[in-house]
């Protein structure tokens, strides 16, 4: 059998299509359930969020303000489903040309291509990112993870913590000049549903989830599990702390009502969640 010879041209021109595009807040909260954890004493009134619109982040960054947050929401789809010269879009070419050999196996690794991309879109946009905000080159930077995993830049001129997050169709990642912790979730119904919470959700959370209106109760799940992960990204201690023992007030103004010894004191957490 002769193997069929491969478009190259094709290649090429599906490699410079855009695959991500850009979302603000009001728009990714439609279809998306994401959260935001910081530690620190400032008052959740001084915090502000910087939501990106250029996914290349073609513009300078400027230096973090005090209490500022920058974050970068975005869909992934195929190329082909993105308009090029949308404003705020990533390509596949560029997204890959900043990744380092270890990050593009690990994204082999993944079985769907739409897993692949997601990981891509997720690991270049921090490395954008994070090269503007410290005047390197993203392809430049380097990573090693924290005890329990979690990764940090290497030889960084400025205080800096960073977070990413990706789920099948959709990115977040986030910076801050203090621990910071973003997760996202594709808005869904949750299947099995008492047993997660079991593992999830405190006693008091899932009294609450239960007088919930039956269709607001997935949502509101996706709620809590993307402010507790987001929580303990930014703690840097993963799920060796069970999320069930971190009580959190979901409601419109979220926040961190009881945390174990190994977070500190509930007051120092500030949590940033879109309204359902």
């Amino acid at each position: 059998m002769v193997d069929k010879p491969v478009d190259m041209t094709n290649s090429l021109k599906a490699a410079q299509e855009p695959f991500a595009t850009s979302l603000s807040m009001a728009r990714a909260s439609a279809s998306l359930a994401w959260s935001i954890a910081v530690r620190c004493t400032a008052p959740q009134d001084q915090l502000r969020v910087r939501c990106l619109g250029d996914a290349d982040i073609a513009r300078p960054i400027g230096q973090l303000e005090q209490g500022e947050i920058l974050l970068w929401l975005a869909a992934v789809s195929p190329s082909r489903d993105v308009a090029a010269g949308e404003p705020g879009t990533l390509s596949i070419e560029r997204a890959a040309k900043v990744l380092d050999a270890g990050e593009i196996d690990r994204m082999g690794r993944f079985l769907h291509v739409e897993d692949r991309m997601s990981y891509l879109a997720a690991h270049a946009g921090v490395r954008l990112m994070l090269g503007r905000l410290v005047g390197q080159r993203a392809e430049a930077l380097r990573f090693q993870p924290s005890e329990h995993g979690k990764p940090m830049l290497v030889a960084a001129p400025v205080e800096i913590d960073f977070s990413l997050s990706h789920a099948r169709g959709a990115v977040a990642v986030a910076a801050a000049g203090m621990p910071i912790g973003v997760d996202i979730e594709s808005l869904r119904e949750i299947a099995d549903m008492d047993s997660v919470c079991e593992i999830v959700l405190a006693a008091e959370e899932r009294e609450v989830l239960r007088n919930a209106p039956a269709a607001l109760r997935s949502r509101l799940f996706l709620r809590y599990w993307t402010l507790k992960e987001a929580l303990l990204k930014a703690a840097a201690l993963g799920f060796t702390i069970a999320p069930n023992t971190v009580i959190i007030d979901a409601g419109p103004s979220p926040a961190v009502l009881s945390v174990p010894a190994a977070l500190g004191s509930a007051a120092h957490w500030r949590l940033i969640a879109p309204a359902i």
